[in-house]
């Protein structure tokens, strides 16, 4: 399991023996480390954390109490449990068993809108369950679209948008934060829907149906009523092929559509007419902008070039991934402004454009030795972004505006094993910044400096040598004054029921059923032992 950075930046989780242990992104010191047990760790496959909004800025200690300014959760799971840790409370420990209530295993775990709820698919989409950390209950959801993206919380006040199909028709449901009371159930004009995502601003609820249902954007308002359909109908935009991604602008409240004619559509906001389309050709002539082509040399050093044009990218077929060709825009990417677009074209795989959204020109392509896998503006930093490719090295690619060219940094990580990623850090300073790359056993962080050199860079010690305090081992001894015993809290689910009947279901239809699971959900804390 690779380790994880924190929303903000700030805190890394690494998973090493049998231990959790959190440390600091700016000095790499350990702040905080969990015992787990040992065939626990064998069988994690899932490490998350809670969301940015629920974290404060500030990963250091305080002086003298060890307490940690960063107060967030992390989980560990596996095929059956969900083990919650605080990085603020060290004594605090939350064990969800049986978290799927014995219907397949997890197929995936993650924090709802706060640090105080977990929501749990299980396996082959049978339920939804949103388990609460303050009230030990869970509310159950039937028949989630588990395979797609079918979940997401309104910005600010946490409603939950959450795409099921109970029948032969997809539903959108709305629930209330914190109670999970039903707001609205829709059922939808949608032959397969594939993504919900709210605005930035919450007024608004984006549906994109499947590509083999044609061109298709379903607009709701807040409430659950259908505003507008964006449709093969539209003229003049050449949408034939359907829609593959779609992403709201972070500030304009613009919506853009990627479609599988290896297009992208920018719809205005409030009445998302389309009021500009950008291209991706495979044969690349940009006067006005600059064409960068990496090189890899004899020794394996990469660096960028400036590429001749008209030039052409190797394409997906020539790449030899599939005997028949992939077509659309796979990824979209908003800097922190929304002035920025980074966008990929599944046939053109190794290349990302750089796009400017005041003038809807190309800034900059970059076509890279293998195929692009990840790509992610710099938080603060509005125009920096960060490509990760495909590669065994460890390896990061850099673009930033004020750059006279891109820039490639191979960091040291001596065990590689596994799938790489990439991720920036917390930058203390507006004139470097921070990042992290790391494999199934070893992290590396770097801190960059404002013209892309390598200021300093640190690989962390092995699990023996950052163990503080007591280990493990040491506290699930018999003879420790810790006492570690569970404290078992019953508790009920409740079921969402009362939609997919032909009608708009409304709040005051709302209607649940209770079932007890014994020994499914406990609290542990570490209670000093009192002479």
């Amino acid at each position: 399991q690779p380790s994880v950075v924190s929303p903000d930046g700030g805190l890394i989780a690494t998973l090493q023996q049998s231990r959790l242990i959190i440390s600091s992104s700016h000095n790499r010191q350990v702040i905080r480390q969990f015992p787990l047990p040992q065939d626990f760790i064998s069988r994690c496959r899932f490490l998350r954390w809670s969301r940015t909004n629920d974290l404060t800025r500030n990963a250091t200690k305080k002086e003298g109490n060890g307490h940690c300014e960063q107060p967030g959760r992390i989980l560990l799971a596996d095929d059956d449990a969900v083990r919650v840790y605080d990085t603020d409370e060290s004594t605090w420990h939350a064990v969800i068993d049986k978290a799927a209530s014995n219907l397949g295993r997890i197929a995936e775990v993650a924090f709802a809108h706060t640090k105080d709820e977990i929501l749990v698919f299980s396996d082959f989409g049978v339920k939804l369950t949103i388990w609460s950390l303050l009230t030990n209950r869970g509310v159950e959801i039937r028949d989630p679209k588990y395979l797609v993206q079918c979940y997401h919380h309104r910005p600010r006040t946490g409603h939950l948008a959450v795409l099921t199909r109970p029948a032969a028709q997809d539903v959108l449901m709305l629930l209330q934060p914190g109670s999970h009371e039903l707001v609205r159930s829709v059922e939808m004009p949608t032959i397969d829907a594939q993504e919900v995502a709210w605005s930035p601003n919450g007024n608004w609820i984006a549906i994109r149906d499947t590509a083999s249902s044609g061109y298709k954007v379903l607009i709701y308002t807040a409430d659950g009523h259908l505003y507008k359909t964006i449709s093969n109908s539209l003229n003049d935009v050449d949408i034939s092929l359907g829609v593959k991604c779609m992403q709201w602008s972070p500030s304009a409240g613009t919506l853009i559509i990627g479609d599988n004619n290896d297009s992208i559509t920018v719809f205005s906001k409030n009445n998302f007419s389309p009021i500009a389309t950008i291209h991706h050709p495979t044969t690349i002539t940009l006067p006005r902008a600059g064409v960068w082509e990496e090189q890899v040399n004899a020794l394996k050093e990469r660096s960028y070039v400036v590429a001749p044009q008209p030039a052409s990218p190797p394409t997906s077929l020539s790449l030899g991934k599939s005997d028949s060709p992939t077509h659309g825009i796979s990824a979209i990417a908003f800097n922190n402004d929304g002035n920025l677009l980074a966008t990929r074209n599944e046939f053109i795989p190794t290349t990302i454009w750089i796009w400017s959204l005041n003038n809807g020109s190309a800034i900059d392509v970059l076509i890279h030795h293998s195929a692009v896998k990840q790509i992610a503006w710099h938080p603060s930093q509005s125009d920096l972004l960060l490509i990760h490719c495909a590669i065994p090295e460890p390896a990061v690619h850099l673009w930033k505006t004020t750059w006279h060219a891109p820039r490639i940094l191979m960091l040291p990580l001596q065990r590689i094993g596994g799938r790489l990623e990439a991720s920036w850090l917390e930058s203390s300073s507006d004139d470097d910044f921070n990042l992290m790359i790391s494999s199934t056993h070893q992290y590396t962080t770097a801190r960059i400096s404002s013209d892309g050199e390598v200021i300093a860079e640190a690989v962390p010690p092995e699990a023996a040598a950052v163990s503080v305090g007591t280990g493990a081992e040491d506290m699930f001894d018999e003879g420790n004054s810790l006492d570690l015993s569970p404290i078992k809290i019953s508790h009920s689910t409740v079921e969402v029921s009362g939609y997919g009947d032909g009608d708009d279901h409304i709040g005051s239809g709302f209607g649940f059923t209770e079932e007890m699971l014994d020994d499914t959900f406990h609290y542990r804390r570490h209670v000093k032992a009192v002479n």
